[in-house]
């Protein structure tokens, strides 16, 4: 089981230098067109948790001189969609998730010890 905080939330904007120089009263320096600024104090607010559910089930086998583990591995057990990742640039695509948390998925293992 694993519960995370999720992804912070920021509110990056570019803004451009003609309305940079209004506050400021002259060009940003360097020529630079715009400048990012942080709309949300960092650390604040973050998205909604991470909960994931892993789940192993194996069983032991006695063969002759061997020993074997046969296992099933289920991720994400409860096939939640949570995000992982999301834009954080501030406009129309601003909080639009970039990355999910995988689907649901198995795995099956033999394990043998002689």
């Amino acid at each position: 089981m694993q519960s995370l905080p999720g992804p912070e939330v920021q509110a990056n904007y570019a803004l451009p230098t003609a309305v940079a120089a209004k506050t400021l009263g002259r060009p940003l320096s360097g020529g630079a067109a715009n400048v990012t600024v942080g709309l949300i104090k960092p650390g604040t607010q973050f998205g909604d948790r991470v909960n994931q559910v892993d789940v192993r089930i194996g069983k032991r086998l006695h063969l002759a001189r061997m020993r074997e583990t046969v296992s099933l591995d289920l991720y994400n057990a409860l096939n939640v969609n949570s995000i992982l990742a999301q834009n954080n640039t501030f406009g129309s695509a601003w909080r639009r998730p970039l990355q999910i948390m995988p689907p649901r998925f198995a795995k099956v293992s033999v394990q043998l010890d002689f």
